[in-house]
């Protein structure tokens, strides 16, 4: 018996060192496209459909990373948790967003309805919100700094958040981009302002190939997005924030470098 427990404990113990060694790895670096404006889950008053944005912003993060993670109908609350955990070095984020005047932070939208899903206990501690989309007979479920500190599952570590939401830096609003700095993001880039979604994909385009294609600076690519003016929505300029050097001179880097041992294809895939 004595020699029976030893050849399995040989046998076994080098599996269990491989499995937690595996376990242990953290996954290659990725990128993820939140696309919850063309959710079917959407009002059609609410939704905008642009693929033409979506194949282009696909084309130029494979220029850097070998998965590009999407999500639309299940851009939800629990994908929202899970996003630090996930490795992503650069998100576009494509939603829609509420203000909160009280609190005075900006409020991001998932593609769940109000009532879907219960999510008493996030919303009795002030961590999930409701969001109200002009013209939308429905609530969406949204989250909000409080969300972003407490309930989010890991850090974010080296990661650009493209925030293309309305008012993700209006001044007095930034709860929620400090927020994601606290969280570890190394940079949040969006709006001060209203801005329409044609103009905010076009100019989202540009910032991509600025930041990639040209290999710009967040602090480059930035100035050269023009400020956007239109009779309905007002005038809006692009920032980022933290305003520091870090955040400023960061390119970002080919991280396909870091997995040519493993694979060179570009591979794109959705959870569920």
């Amino acid at each position: 018996m004595v020699y029976a427990a030893l050849i399995i404990i040989v046998i076994i113990a080098p599996t269990v060192f491989v499995l937690q060694l595996l376990t242990s790895r953290p996954s290659k670096p990725k990128a993820a496209i939140i696309d919850q404006l063309s959710s079917s889950h959407l009002s059609p008053t609410s939704q905008y459909p642009n693929q033409t944005f979506i194949d282009l912003a696909r084309i130029l993060l494979s220029q850097r990373f070998d998965t590009i993670d999407y999500y639309s109908d299940n851009a939800s609350v629990e994908n929202y948790r899970q996003l630090p955990s996930r490795n992503y070095k650069v998100i576009i984020w494509r939603a829609h967003s509420a203000l909160d005047l009280d609190s005075k932070y900006v409020a991001i939208s998932t593609s769940e309805r109000e009532l879907q899903t219960s999510y008493d206990q996030y919303l009795q501690n002030d961590q999930l919100t409701l969001c109200q989309i002009t013209g939308d007979p429905y609530k969406y479920y949204a989250i909000n700094p409080k969300f972003i500190r407490e309930v989010m599952n890991g850090r974010f570590e080296d990661t650009v958040i493209i925030m293309m939401s309305c008012n993700g830096l209006k001044a007095e609003y930034t709860k929620t981009a400090a927020a994601f700095q606290d969280k570890g993001a190394k940079v949040l880039i969006s709006w001060d302002g209203w801005i329409s979604s044609a103009d905010n994909d076009d100019a989202t385009a540009h910032l991509l190939n600025y930041m990639i294609a040209e290999n710009n600076t967040v602090s480059d690519a930035v100035s050269k997005i023009p400020e956007y003016s239109s009779p309905d929505f007002g005038q809006s300029a692009l920032h980022y924030s933290p305003a520091v050097p870090a955040a400023s001179n960061y390119h970002i880097p080919d991280y396909r470098e870091v997995s040519q041992a493993t694979t060179q294809s570009t591979a794109t895939t959705a959870f569920t």
